[in-house]
């Protein structure tokens, strides 16, 4: 059996608004194995950066509250932890890289001041070997130049250089989770392919577990071994990537399935999926995605249904799609 890194049990994440407590993250049980990529996906707002952040400790408190839950790293839950220890985890055992590299990097301190800055933390290194440190580990993310570009700032690199700079910063510790948040959305296709390789080989390299928080399949499908479906802050399916690419269980994956373009098949206009994102100080009765879900009936509109596990996958709906032997949906 694989070794379970990462364990998040019914956690619930609700902000204080003018319309009272209103839960962000409402339930949301994962798991993440060493070694393993697991995918979370979903429109934006349905509480996947809210989940990682939560499981850093970084939702800010107030608005934010941390209602309930367990978030088990290797055995030890820390929603018990002293801020004094979370220190010691952030960055050290597990590290996140953040969606926007521009707005998470000090833009007054060079690169290397930053990434040696947190191995001299946790790793009790001197400056100089810090900085001898951060030299290696921006080779190892493939910036040329290296011994120049440590003392370059945030500002004089590309996109796609600072999203390296970021990883480096992340892995400098040599984490057990590497928390990777949109890791490629403000890149263009050719950088983000190559950033999406080096993450890859890295973690084979590492033996790190990757929890990677997008809305873009494409890139689920490349990288995630198991990925978890989120919509209006709960899971509504999670599965091995293969089963689900092939056979989605719940009507909002097949949507967001349909709705990824193809070049082999001749479409006039994209799929999409009807509607909006409900509001979450107003959730609709019964089963969220019920107002948008073209299979809804009474009882969908009535009753929110459990997230039910079958054949190693879980769905969190009343009427589960089916499949023919040539994979249409019915």
């Amino acid at each position: 059996m694989a070794e379970r890194v990462l364990d998040v049990r019914n956690l619930k994440t609700s902000f204080h608004t003018a319309y009272g407590l209103i839960p962000a993250v409402d339930g949301v049980s994962f798991h993440v194995d060493k070694g393993e990529t697991l995918g979370v996906v979903g429109e934006s707002g349905c509480g996947k950066s809210v989940t990682a952040l939560s499981v850093m400790r970084l939702v800010p408190e107030p608005p934010g509250v941390i209602e309930q839950g367990e978030i088990l790293f290797e055995g030890k839950n820390l929603l018990s932890f002293s801020e004094h220890q979370m220190r010691r985890i952030r960055g050290n055992e597990i590290a996140m890289i953040f969606q926007e590299p521009l707005t998470s990097l000090n833009p007054v301190y060079t690169i290397g001041d930053q990434i040696a800055e947190a191995i001299m933390l946790h790793q009790g290194l001197s400056q100089a070997k810090a900085i001898g440190r951060s030299i290696e580990m921006l080779r190892l993310v493939g910036i040329p130049l290296p011994e120049r570009r440590v003392r370059a700032y945030p500002f004089e690199l590309s996109g796609g250089m600072r999203q390296r700079v970021m990883i480096a910063m992340g892995l400098s510790c040599n984490p057990s989770v590497l928390i990777a948040d949109e890791p490629t959305t403000a890149l263009d296709v050719t950088i983000q392919a190559q950033i999406l390789r080096l993450m890859r080989q890295l973690k084979q390299e590492m033996g790190m577990a990757i929890l990677l928080i997008t809305h873009d399949l494409g890139v689920v499908a490349e990288m995630a071994q198991r990925v978890v479906v989120m919509y209006a802050g709960k899971i509504v399916e999670e599965a091995p990537v293969a089963f689900l690419f092939r056979r989605p269980w719940h009507p909002y994956t097949a949507g967001l399935l349909a709705s990824i373009p193809q070049l082999d098949v001749e479409r006039k206009r994209l799929h999409v999926i009807k509607g909006t994102v409900p509001n979450l100080a107003d959730m609709p009765e019964g089963c969220r995605f019920n107002p948008r879900c073209p299979y809804a009936d009474d009882q969908c509109r009535a009753y929110e249904p459990e997230l039910q596990e079958r054949d190693g996958r879980k769905v969190r709906c009343w009427h589960p799609l089916s499949q023919d032997e040539e994979g249409t949906s019915k």
